[in-house]
């Protein structure tokens, strides 16, 4: 296996670590498991900066550039415990690459990606201040590009890839749980999180023509439901 390997594998441990340890505060405090609603659904919106470095734009020349995503996650969350939530994720977003400069041509890529997966967060009382979570699951990635100066690549290609996260959740329930119960009772909103995710994804037939392989940091905010 090669350094890139290991070194994102050990940033994700030490992702989840970090989280699994700033958790441990608290638990002597343990509340009852309880929620005020039933909470059923999760909701997520991301934003991130992305690059697909292995992506060949006239299937000669790399595309070399970023450009910018957003994802919107939806969850089922059937297993709330003490010991964790496990949940079942669908989410789909847009990704682009803008005017990049491409041996002679200026490239546009456009990328509508789809993913499912199973995600485990160590979430043990109510209200814990810093949640960690771990994903896994399999996305596909259809794109079509574009060009002003030729070199066009016509037509929709898919990727198909395997996906894995870690991260952490900031709870901002645990700063006023007046408000939050508030938020609760009104609308069903049980918690509300900000997060920070690591996502690398890796695709499933490297011989394939369309080679969507990424890696990024996301930012996000997400509901319980």
């Amino acid at each position: 296996m090669n350094h890139t390997y290991y070194k994102s594998l050990f940033l994700s441990v030490f992702i989840f670590g970090f989280g699994i340890a700033s958790s441990i505060y608290g638990a002597s405090q343990k509340e009852k498991y309880v929620y005020e609603s039933p909470l059923d659904v999760g909701l997520e919106f991301q934003v991130f900066k992305l690059n697909y470095k292995n992506y060949l734009w006239n299937n000669t020349v790399k595309l070399e550039d970023e450009g910018f995503g957003v994802n919107i996650g939806l969850e089922w969350i059937p297993f709330v415990t003490v010991v964790g939530k496990l949940a079942t994720t669908l989410g789909f977003g847009f990704n682009t690459i803008n005017n990049a400069p491409v041996s002679g041509s200026t490239a546009t890529l456009y990328v509508v990606p789809i993913y499912g997966g199973l995600t485990y967060r160590g979430d043990f009382f109510k209200n814990q201040v810093i949640v960690p979570f771990i994903s896994g699951g399999v996305d596909l990635g259809f794109s079509t590009q574009a060009s002003k100066n030729g070199a066009t690549q016509g037509g929709l290609r898919i990727y198909e890839g395997l996906y894995y996260t870690t991260g952490i959740e900031l709870c901002l329930n645990a700063f006023d749980p007046y408000s939050g119960r508030e938020l609760d009772s009104r609308v069903g909103i049980n918690g509300v999180y900000l997060t920070v995710m690591y996502m690398q994804s890796e695709p499933i037939n490297r011989t394939e023509t369309v080679n969507l392989a990424h890696k990024e940091f996301r930012l996000g905010v997400r509901f319980e439901i």
